[in-house]
């Protein structure tokens, strides 16, 4: 019996830019870094693709272990600032990159892919699947009030202790979807956890896409999209 290799895909607009400062602490940039998570068909991501760019390097440069080190190492985590395409776009033209390129052209800088850790989905148990992002790097008490507000968090942690390590929930209703999202904290770690009924599509992909772009506003690396059931 053969199986098949799941169908990845890439959103035409889910490329995540970051500013790479220097390590002189100026807080100047000198460089950009261009990421993007690869999905399967369940919205689990089997890879992590990116590319780096400094005048120096005079282009640019793909590296995984770079893309491994900036989730293990705090130190090179505080030289990225997450912005828009706009930013980067500013910066890469004042550092004479010129016309930063557009994003399939990006793409094509990918070329040292980091492959994620992936198997048969986690049994939480009954009800919907849960697609979990998790983060590298560390909140404050302003940045997780920031991040709460961002994420309309509207009920607090359980007060049964059934859902542990939960901060707050968010929900939303899109077209026919109902859609429900956890901040929680794991192991030491931040994640965002999002069910969808139904279970699948359009909308669930939309904002796994959207909650990763609030959290990677208040200082949080996505580091793997993993399905749990």
């Amino acid at each position: 019996m053969t199986t098949e290799t799941p169908m990845l895909r890439t959103d035409t607009a889910a490329l995540d830019y970051y500013l790479l400062h220097g390590g002189t602490g100026d807080g100047h940039a000198a460089g950009l870094v261009v990421e993007e998570f690869v999905l399967a068909d369940d919205l689990s991501a089997p890879l992590l693709r990116s590319a780096g760019w400094t005048p120096a390097a005079g282009g640019w440069w793909s590296s995984a272990a770079f893309a491994r080190s900036v989730r293990a190492d705090r130190r090179l985590r505080a030289r990225l600032t997450a912005v828009d395409r706009a930013t980067a776009a500013a910066t890469y033209h004042r550092l004479g990159g010129g016309t930063l390129p557009a994003e399939e052209a990006l793409r094509d800088q990918f070329h040292d892919d980091l492959p994620l850790s992936s198997g048969a989905p986690l049994r939480l148990g009954t009800g919907p699947d849960v697609h979990r992002v998790l983060f590298a790097g560390e909140l404050d008490d302003g940045r997780l009030a920031g991040l709460s507000a961002a994420l309309r968090l509207a009920e607090g942690p359980s007060t049964t202790g059934a859902r542990p390590g939960v901060v707050g929930t968010g929900r939303l209703r899109v077209d026919d979807t109902n859609l429900r999202w956890d901040l929680r904290r794991v192991g030491g770690a931040w994640c965002i956890d999002v069910m969808s009924e139904p279970a699948a599509g359009d909308a669930l992909r939309r904002m796994l896409r959207r909650l990763t772009g609030l959290a990677r506003g208040q200082g949080l690396v996505p580091a793997t999209v993993d399905r749990l059931s």
